[in-house]
């Protein structure tokens, strides 16, 4: 019963946040990934000062900031399946649950998108899409690795 309220808090968590940044303006998405790219050469600069990271300007720095909203959309939907297939794991043993909640991401990427297009500066990209539900499966199958892990190990162990 605990986990069932942690993970379906972290859920609907999960979901706020998704929804909340689509409906941010144009401007403020991109000051904020401006802000996370900053941070990416400040530890790129400690790192590899010489390397593209760390020195992108121009159309390097365009380049850069594009992977790195490319890689938050794909993270986040990455958590957003883990936590779906834990949420309904808790509530359910049956084996297709991986398969339901890479469904479910894909839905919300498609939603997502959608409530872009009402939101000023912004619109819906089938790329986005692609990304997001590829970052759903990677999510869904870390995460039925991971209770496969743990049901494996119980059964080695008589905890069962």
């Amino acid at each position: 019963m605990f986990w069932r309220v942690i993970l379906t808090a972290l859920l609907i968590a999960l979901l706020g946040f998704i929804f909340s940044n689509s409906l941010r303006t144009g401007e403020q998405s991109s000051a904020q990934s401006g802000g996370m790219v900053e941070l990416v050469q400040k530890i790129a600069k400690q790192i590899a000062p010489n390397s593209f990271v760390a020195t992108a300007t121009g159309e390097d720095y365009d380049t850069l900031h594009a992977l790195v909203r490319t890689i938050a959309h794909f993270l986040e939907f990455c958590a957003l399946g883990a936590v779906m297939v834990w949420c309904f794991y808790s509530y359910t043993l049956k084996k297709r649950h991986g398969f339901i909640a890479w469904i479910g991401t894909c839905i919300t990427a498609c939603l997502d998108e959608f409530l872009q297009t009402f939101t000023q500066g912004r619109g819906a990209e089938l790329a986005d899409i692609a990304v997001d539900c590829m970052g759903g499966a990677a999510g869904c199958i870390f995460a039925v690795l991971v209770i496969v892990l743990i049901v494996k190990t119980g059964e080695r162990y008589g905890k069962s």
